[in-house]
């Protein structure tokens, strides 16, 4: 079987094998067929993309210098979820400025600030009334805390590449660790509104992918996993068009769970 997610990561696995490995060789460390974190994140910003195109990509920053960590990205982080919280009623309310779909994520900046970037596919919400709502949260007065880009992308498959650029430029080459912006962030880094249907990995006969992905098996990956004792297993992992995998989804999956 493959397992297959929106994002267009597919892996193929013998199940007994997989089974062996649960079981009797020290768990499932090694297997990726859930992919890793970051992997959830593509999925979900993917799932975003499909259900109502992302329109705007903000940035929320902090103009005083941050101290003590542990304590204060709770604050700031809590701080932001507030505000998705007030433009998210403000949607339900039907007034002006609100705010439905959105991704988030945090990270360090160089200089150790916390900082907070979203997409989002909601259209229309003006940059002065959000800046004015972060400035009274977290108490400062600046002209510059929130900046907006508007329709970053178009292509599904440039979306999760396009945010994880900003989200930490320990993403690209040129990144060389000067700063803080590689220490940990003592809260939530990732998170998304919930409705919006997220299409959790599927399993699919490789014969059934193959009708509508004929190309799959020359963008095939494989790979060995020693499991001990001079065992191993080999796993098959596929990068397809996350658009047709998406497709594919909803066309033969259409009454599958959501997560």
């Amino acid at each position: 079987m493959i397992s297959l997610n929106p994002s267009g990561f597919a892996c193929s696995f013998d199940e007994q094998n997989l089974e062996n490995l649960t079981r009797d060789k020290g768990g499932k460390k090694n297997f990726s067929a859930n992919r890793s974190r970051r992997g959830r994140f593509y999925n979900v910003v993917t799932c975003l993309h499909i259900n109502n195109p992302i329109s705007t990509f903000w940035t929320f920053t902090i103009q005083k210098l941050q101290t003590d960590y542990p304590i204060t990205d709770q604050y700031y982080s809590g701080q932001f979820q507030r505000l998705l919280e007030g433009l998210r009623l403000r949607y339900d309310r039907g007034v002006q400025n609100g705010l439905r779909d959105y991704v988030w994520v945090s990270e360090a900046q160089e200089r150790g600030n916390i900082h907070f970037h979203l997409i989002t596919s909601t259209p229309f919400i003006e940059i002065s009334f959000v800046q004015d709502y972060w400035n009274r949260l977290i108490c400062q007065d600046s002209k510059n805390s929130v900046d907006v880009l508007a329709n970053p992308c178009k292509k599904i498959k440039n979306i999760s590449g396009y945010f994880a650029k900003y989200m930490s430029k320990a993403h690209s080459k040129g990144f060389n660790g000067k700063g803080l912006k590689a220490r940990v962030i003592y809260a939530r880094s990732f998170g998304y509104s919930r409705n919006f249907p997220i299409f959790d990995r599927i399993l699919v006969h490789p014969q059934r992918l193959q009708r509508d992905f004929p190309d799959m098996e020359e963008k095939k990956v494989t790979k060995e996993i020693f499991i001990g004792d001079g065992e191993s297993i080999k796993i098959d992992y596929y990068y397809l068009d996350s658009e047709k995998v998406l497709k594919f989804i909803q066309k033969e999956y259409s009454t599958i769970g959501f997560i």
